[in-house]
C-alpha cells in the first residue's frame, strides 16, 4: 500500500519523502531465500501482512539479523529500520482536515548496539513501546522539545494520498530520518484507524459527518429537482404534440 507514496506527484523543495525498501513475505521458504531479502539492510521491522484490527495484526518485532527471521511466520512485510530520533508523527486525515501529533516510537539502533544484539525484540504498537534503558528514558522525556514537520507539507501529502486511494478517513505515519534531517519516510498507512488520540475528535468528526449529511441533502435537492424539470419538460412535450394531432385531425 505505500507504494502509492512514491507515486505521488508533489513538489519536494526543502523537505522530501519517500518510503523505506521492504518485501513482502508470503511464505517461510522465502524468508531463507537471500536473494529477497539480501537487499534489505538490518535491522528491519517485521509487520504482520493482515490488518484486520485483531491483537495479531499489531504484533510486530524489530529483527536485527538474518537468522532470526527464520523464527517469523509469515505472511509479513519486512521493512528496512530508519533512526528516527525516537520520535514518530501521526497524521490523520478527516476529509478536507489534517492534524498531525507526534508520539514516542522505537529508539535509534547504533551500529555498536546492532553488533551486540540478538534476535528480534516485539512489540505490539510503535507508540506505546517501552524501554528499560534509563538514556531512552531520559530521551523521551524530551519529547516536547521534538520539531513537528511543517504542517502545509504533510497536508499536501494527505492531499495526495487522499485524491489517489479515494479515501476520506485515513491517518499515515512519518519519520525523520535522523542522517537527512528534511528528508521524511512514510511507514505505514492506516485506512478508518482510531481518532480517540486524535485531539479534539469529537468535535472534527462530528463537523466532517455533518457535512456529508448536508452534502447529501442538497445533492437530493438538486436531483429531485432535475427530476421535477425533466417530467415537466416531457408533459409540455406530450401536451403539444397533442395538440398538434389534434389540429391535423380537425383540419
Amino acid at each position: 500500500m505505500l507504494q502509492v507514496v512514491s507515486e505521488l506527484e508533489i513538489p519536494q523543495n526543502s523537505e522530501t519523502f519517500g518510503i523505506p525498501s521492504q518485501v513482502v513475505i508470503y511464505d517461510s521458504g522465502t524468508l531463507s531465500n537471500s536473494g529477497v531479502v539480501g537487499a534489505l539492510r538490518f535491522p528491519v521491522i517485521a509487520k504482520p501482512l493482515v490488518a484486520d484490527g485483531s491483537a495479531k495484526s499489531h504484533k510486530m518485532s524489530l529483527v536485527f539479523h538474518r537468522d532470526a527471521l527464520l523464527k517469523l511466520k509469515p505472511p509479513l512485510v519486512l521493512q528496512e529500520f530508519v533512526n528516527h530520533g525516537g520520535v514518530i508523527f501521526k497524521v490523520y486525515v478527516v476529509g478536507d482536515y489534517v492534524q498531525c501529533v507526534k508520539r514516542k516510537s522505537l529508539p535509534d539502533v547504533s551500529e555498536e548496539k546492532l553488533e551486540c544484539s540478538e534476535g528480534s525484540v516485539t512489540f505490539s504498537q510503535v507508540s506505546n513501546m517501552t524501554t528499560q534503558d534509563p538514556t531512552e528514558v531520559e530521551y523521551y522525556m524530551h519529547l516536547d522539545e521534538a520539531e513537528m514537520p511543517p504542517l502545509s507539507f504533510v497536508t499536501e501529502i494527505a492531499k495526495g494520498l487522499r485524491q489517489a486511494m479515494g479515501l476520506c478517513l485515513f491517518n499515515f505515519d512519518v519519520i525523520r530520518d535522523v542522517k537527512v534531517g528534511n528528508h521524511y519516510v512514510v511507514i505505514d498507512i492506516n485506512y478508518f484507524p482510531g481518532y480517540a488520540k486524535m485531539p479534539c475528535y469529537e468535535n472534527v468528526l462530528t463537523d466532517f459527518f455533518w457535512n456529508i449529511v448536508h452534502e447529501n441533502k442538497v445533492q437530493d435537492a438538486e436531483v429531485s429537482a432535475i427530476s421535477s424539470n425533466d417530467k415537466e419538460s416531457k408533459l409540455l412535450v406530450g401536451n403539444h404534440c397533442q395538440m398538434a394531432e389534434d389540429m391535423e385531425n380537425d383540419g
